[in-house]
């Protein structure tokens, strides 16, 4: 299931965003139209939310809505990157008040992109949305990491991964989870086609990884 909400007691409540983002991206990704709807399960005696992430991003609109979502919840919200919060999936973790990165969990951010087509005018306006959906992400990032818009522009433009220690180190993470808590999970972005600068994964081994991560989150879901 690519997206679960989960209450595991009147006071905490747990969200897992485990695909990518958008109604129209593939069939087992997250919307934020599902998003919302799930979110309202939540009961208003919780106190704390754990926000879960392994996707490769997708929809920027989508994106930002869920990040809007979770911003406006009172509770206190710590985002854990299992494993890649990619694209607009690194916008949404930005809602966390703590931002944890497990080890080996990878963050990208990137200009968006689209597909289209048309006359001179209709593509100048389209290069104009671009433009101001990158200075809304600039906006997001900046009021988490305290960075100059100079320097994250220039990261954008160049498509930047980082791991945990490198998160840290520029403020878009908070903490750096421990590594007997940590869940460990084999992330591959191939279908993103918004991402050029895709991280290379042993295909065999992978396969054979997520069998046994599978059952690894289901025996952790349960402990909950």
């Amino acid at each position: 299931m690519p997206l679960k909400i989960r209450n595991a007691s009147s006071t905490e409540s747990e969200i897992i965003i485990y695909a990518p983002i958008g109604a129209s991206m593939w069939e087992d990704s997250i919307s934020a139209k599902q998003f919302q709807k799930e979110l309202a399960a939540i009961p208003d005696s919780c106190k704390k939310i754990t926000v879960r992430i392994n996707s490769p991003g997708g929809d920027v609109f989508d994106g930002i809505a869920i990040y809007n979502l979770l911003k406006t919840k009172k509770q206190h919200k710590t985002v854990c990157v299992d494993a890649m919060a990619a694209s607009i999936a690194s916008i949404i973790a930005m809602a966390g008040d703590e931002i944890v990165m497990s080890e080996g969990s990878q963050m990208m951010i990137h200009k968006p992109w689209c597909y289209t087509g048309g006359n001179s005018e209709e593509l100048e306006k389209t290069i104009q949305r671009l433009d101001d959906i990158e200075e809304q992400m600039l906006s997001i990032y900046r009021s988490k990491t305290k960075m100059d818009r100079s320097e994250l522009r220039a990261m954008l433009r160049e498509e930047t991964w980082m791991d945990a220690d490198k998160c840290l180190e520029m403020g878009f993470a908070t903490s750096k989870m421990a590594e007997d808590d940590e869940i460990r999970v084999a992330a591959s972005c191939d279908k993103a086609v918004w991402i050029k600068n895709k991280p290379k994964f042993d295909n065999k081994k992978l396969e054979n990884r997520i069998d046994t991560l599978k059952l690894e989150i289901e025996k952790y879901l349960k402990k909950k």
